[in-house]
């Protein structure tokens, strides 16, 4: 009985161990975003890793739910990314958004809400600063078709 014992703690030690390990720190293979509010999850570049936060903007009305996506790093200038967000009705388009300030991009129109990601549009990041490197890295120094990826991986929570 006691060999068993002896024989089921060394097992859980083994796993508890080997669970513990990580492969040499490596990043996640993607990065996930999900946007429980909002209904759908969206694949951010694996640089992104450990780079972002999000927090939930409740000061709209009830109409819309908001998540402000941002970089820590330069919080102090503000450092939004993007926000994304969801908006009752599908009769949003890209000259009359449901959010007017900054870019638009339309996710998807459908169960009576538009899901949208919006831009800021002003300067977020503190120039000439890493960063401020780091956030200009990260919005793809507003290269077109930088943003791409929100819409690529958009999908909706079950």
């Amino acid at each position: 009985m006691k060999k068993r014992i002896f024989a089921i703690c060394l097992m859980a030690v083994m796993l508890i161990s080997f669970s513990a390990c990580d492969s040499g720190g490596n990043e996640p293979d993607i990065v996930l975003l999900w946007f429980t509010t909002l209904g759908f999850e969206v694949e951010l570049p694996i640089f992104w890793h450990g780079r972002h936060s999000a927090v939930v903007i409740d000061n709209f009305e009830p109409e819309m739910q908001m998540v402000a996506v941002y970089h820590p790093r330069s919080a102090e200038f503000g450092g939004v990314l993007f926000r994304a967000g969801r908006a009752l009705g599908e009769h949003f388009t890209y000259d009359d958004p449901p959010f007017p300030a900054g870019g638009i991009m339309i996710l998807a129109q459908t169960g009576g809400y538009t899901y949208f990601i919006n831009f800021p549009s002003d300067v977020q990041h503190s120039p000439g600063t890493a960063s401020g490197a780091e956030f200009l890295e990260m919005i793809g120094y507003n290269e077109p078709g930088h943003w791409d990826f929100l819409r690529d991986s958009f999908r909706f929570l079950n």
